[in-house]
């Protein structure tokens, strides 16, 4: 939303209604963000609520509002996709069987029942809850009050009316007031997707090396098939390396410290070099392209007009 609108208040309001988690403080979000852009609401209500808005995803989100698997794969294979095929998947597993490794180790060695970053939330939580006051209505309901406001939370459904318990499956400042009135562990109220154990189990398979090509057991049925190379024309020009830039992005244009000129960087320039003289930017005499057939300063061999004169 600031990128395409490059308004940061228009951002702020949007990112404050993506996180909202009563429809109530939505409508309110974006009843402001309709006054301030009506272009901005509309292409919010245009994209879909369920795509970016909390209150209004189908799905468990699990206090997640963005993924960028598929970028951070394509950053660290951006060197990595010049090399060969067989080279680029054994980087591949190199690096998953890093990543997996690390992960599994950092795991293990958490000292908590919850994540380190669950854990860390649920601290922030519980000092919030040190001045409610709660207010039991039976042994699983109770009232919560705080600066005016009150809160019902019913610890056996796991649910709060401030809808944070039922939406992030991990207990709001509210419900660890009430599991404190009853002397519960909190870590029973939080869902397996936040506990040590499932990090662990979600890298405990690892990811073997293959070994060298020679010491494989390839069936005698997989090694008769001839493959041949796929019919396919190649494209004109250098091979792209970046990323296709959607149209909501802005693009900025290159610009050469070597020579100057836009379009290009210094490890493409073919150009000749620059020398800066205070506000004036000029290409002395003797970088610039001389003819190696007439001698001319201007241009090359590749463009002389007496390229074609047979020589006397």
């Amino acid at each position: 939303m600031k990128k395409r609108f490059h308004r940061k208040d228009v951002a702020d309001i949007m990112d404050s209604a993506a996180r909202s988690y009563s429809e109530i403080q939505y409508d309110r979000h974006m009843e402001e963000l309709r006054k301030l852009h009506k272009g901005a609401y509309d292409y919010a209500i245009d994209a879909g609520p369920h795509k970016w808005s909390r209150v209004h995803c189908p799905q468990r989100r699990y206090r997640l509002m963005t993924t960028n698997v598929v970028e951070c794969i394509n950053s660290c294979l951006k060197f990595a996709r010049q090399l060969p095929l067989m080279t680029l998947a054994e980087f591949i597993r190199n690096m998953l069987q890093k990543w997996f490794h690390d992960r599994h180790t950092a795991a293990q060695s958490m000292r908590h029942r919850l994540t380190d970053a669950a854990y860390g939330v649920i601290q922030k939580r519980v000092e919030k809850c040190n001045y409610m006051t709660v207010n039991a209505v039976d042994w699983n309901i109770f009232s919560v009050k705080h600066k005016g406001k009150q809160w019902t939370v019913n610890l056996a459904r796991k649910t709060c009316t401030c809808n944070k318990f039922q939406m992030d499956f991990l207990p709001c400042s509210h419900a660890l007031a009430a599991a404190r009135e009853r002397n519960l562990d909190f870590t029973f109220l939080c869902a397996d997707y936040y506990k040590r154990e499932t990090l662990i189990d979600a890298y405990s398979v690892p990811i073997m090396p293959v070994g060298h090509p020679s010491s494989w057991v390839v069936p005698s049925d997989i090694a008769a098939r001839v493959v041949l190379n796929p019919k396919t024309k190649r494209q004109s020009g250098r091979p792209m390396e970046g990323r296709h830039v959607s149209s909501s992005e802005r693009t900025t244009t290159q610009s050469c410290r070597r020579c100057g000129q836009s379009g290009h960087n210094s490890k493409r320039c073919s150009n000749p070099p620059m020398v800066n003289e205070g506000p004036r930017t000029i290409v002395p005499d003797d970088y610039r392209r001389k003819c190696s057939i007439c001698h001319t300063i201007g241009h090359n061999k590749q463009t002389c007009p007496q390229k074609d004169t047979p020589v006397e």
